[in-house]
């Protein structure tokens, strides 16, 4: 399992990445953890964003589970948003990008040849030309790698496969389906057996079917669209090889290598999607009459400027909502099986912040 990196869309952090000592450098949290802060203060929400919280505590999470340098020998960079179609890049930013990932691998030379991943949301009609455009110049693009293009819309999956050969199309995590509801990671919640079936038992019979029920239901939310034969089949239909499931925690089942046949895994972490959909009420924080509005093209991009901060009750974990979509913190990567981690076809996918 290698590190990867994932990026926003603004061209601007790749300035900041190839100007970054932490892949050769930085050799405390704390220093780095004030780069961040020195370096991205458009992340900054009107108090502390909950991702500067534990954003060192993230890295110190995967230097722990990997080794000491593990960003001394980032793999792969991974670029774009997979959620907003008004935040994916045009082909102005495309190429933009790729003249700084060049850069970027001449200051810090991999340890292989790295590819460049370009990530797509789903996207309806208006965008989807704009889409074409950046996926005509990546196909015809000249590179050491094949090009990848993360798909999140079956519409964009049909265009690729049809039209662009010369990219390689990855299941990513909107469009595969994974259970991540916060109740059953919060074990608290009260599992009630139907009263059917309860009303003539033992308290300890009750608590003997309830610990059953919580057994059933953690096997149910282990499990995700790649572990089953049907949708396996699906992608070799589209010759996909390559799926991403949100990394969670105390789901151990769920990293199992048997589970996924032949196909390989994109574990993305530290931020799992919650969930996310068309209207954007985000908008409305600067504008109430935006609120709950359908974006467009003249979409304001509050979420650059804002984080809404969820106070539910959780366990271990915060909750965030950027433009359309909500988000999980998980941190402890102890979850991951050691097979899982040993397999060199898994991809570990950092985002240091939530991408916008």
């Amino acid at each position: 399992m290698e590190l990867f990196l994932h990026l926003w869309t603004n061209t601007e952090y790749f300035d900041i990445l190839n100007k970054w000592a932490m892949l050769s450098q930085w050799k405390w949290d704390k220093e780095l953890a004030r780069f961040f802060m020195e370096n991205f203060p458009w992340e900054l929400a009107e108090t502390i964003s909950p991702q500067y919280e534990v954003n060192f505590m993230w890295i110190r999470e995967i230097k722990k589970k990997f080794w000491k340098d593990a960003f001394n020998k980032v793999s792969w960079i991974y670029y774009g948003s997979d959620n907003c179609e008004y935040l994916a890049a045009y082909k102005k930013d495309i190429e933009k990008a790729i003249e700084w990932f060049q850069i970027f691998n001449k200051n810090f030379p991999p340890h292989k040849v790295r590819t460049f991943t370009f990530v797509t949301p789903y996207v309806g009609d208006t965008m989807m030309k704009y889409l074409e455009e950046s996926l005509d110049y990546l196909n015809e693009l000249q590179i050491k790698n094949p090009i990848e293009v993360v798909v999140n819309d079956y519409g964009v999956l049909r265009i690729l496969t049809k039209k662009y050969k010369n990219l390689i199309p990855v299941m990513w995590r909107v469009i595969h389906k994974l259970l991540k509801t916060p109740l059953i990671d919060t074990f608290w919640y009260e599992a009630h057996p139907a009263w059917d079936l309860i009303k003539n038992k033992t308290e300890q019979e009750k608590l003997k079917m309830r610990d059953e029920i919580v057994k059933w239901q953690m096997k149910f939310y282990n499990s995700s669209e790649v572990s089953l034969d049907v949708y396996r089949n699906f992608l070799e239909k589209f010759w996909i090889s390559r799926v991403a499931i949100d990394y969670m925690e105390k789901r151990e089942e769920l990293f199992d290598n048997s589970r996924f046949g032949n196909v390989w895994i994109d574990v993305y972490y530290p931020w799992a999607l919650i969930f996310t959909w068309r209207l954007c009420d985000t908008s409305g924080i600067e504008n109430p009459s935006r609120a709950m509005y359908a974006t467009d093209d003249i979409c304001p991009r509050t979420c650059n400027r804002y984080d809404v901060f969820y106070k539910v009750k959780t366990s271990g974990y915060n909750m965030i909502q950027r433009w359309n979509a909500g988000y999980r913190s998980e941190v402890n990567l102890d979850f991951l099986s050691d097979d899982f981690v040993k397999n060199d076809h898994n991809r570990l996918v950092f985002a240091p912040f939530i991408t916008v």
